[in-house]
């Protein structure tokens, strides 16, 4: 298992991505709409490091990245990890008794994913198994 990218919300993607070019030498490297028009998302990269900029479009939606925003004022909202078991990851969160958001791994055209709460900590955690 690894790291696969970091979920911000922003409230402009597109100048977050700026000031991470200029900061850190950040590039953009796909610009996308969630379906449903939920979230706009800059996707940029550096080295290994994926992050993912999330900007509310709409209010609701299965994320509702607008009243996460407006709660916390934008951040951290997930942290995605790959893995090349996720039928079993899920299978041994589920006997932990881990509040799952889907009962099965959602199958999406680059593979399987799922999400998790790591706990009381309110972190978000993205399991996927990418299609080979």
């Amino acid at each position: 298992m690894k790291i696969d990218h970091i979920a911000i919300v922003v409230k402009d993607a597109d100048e977050a991505a700026r000031t991470y070019r200029d900061m850190f030498g950040f590039e953009v490297t796909s610009t996308m709409e969630i379906p449903g028009g939920e979230a706009k998302v800059v996707n940029i990269s550096r080295d290994d490091i994926i992050l993912e900029l999330f900007e509310p479009l709409k209010e609701g939606g299965r994320f509702d990245f607008s009243s996460f925003l407006r709660k916390t004022g934008g951040g951290l909202h997930h942290i995605s990890f790959t893995t090349g078991d996720i039928e079993g990851d899920f299978k041994k969160l589920k006997s932990q008794g881990r509040k799952l958001h889907s009962e099965a791994p959602e199958v999406l055209p680059f593979g399987k994913m799922c999400f998790v709460e790591a706990g009381d900590e309110g972190v978000l955690i993205e399991i996927m198994e990418k299609n080979r």
